[in-house]
């Protein structure tokens, strides 16, 4: 110690702050870390949830009535064309 210099005290004297404020600082970083990985998660999750269910034909949803004034045509088809021009639009 008696062959240290003032700037190779200085510089341990700040290497040692640093070591110490890290010390303290790093539990509440990692919490913050953990709890943006889980909300990034929760996101992604919920995106995908809406995503699928927005892409679902409206054929498989099923539906309480066709209302068309032409006969003879399946209420599926009518269905089925509203689907697609709903996602045509959508887009």
């Amino acid at each position: 110690m008696n062959n240290m210099t003032f700037e190779e005290l200085w510089e341990r004297e700040e290497r040692q702050g640093l070591e110490r404020r890290l010390r303290q600082e790093y539990p509440a970083w990692r919490r913050r870390r953990r709890a943006r990985r889980v909300a990034l998660a929760s996101v992604a999750v919920l995106a995908g949830v809406a995503l699928y269910d927005f892409h679902l034909p409206l054929s498989t949803r099923g539906y309480d009535a066709v209302a068309c004034n032409r006969s003879g045509i399946a209420d599926s088809h009518w269905v089925d064309v509203a689907a697609k021009t709903l996602r045509t639009t959508a887009r």
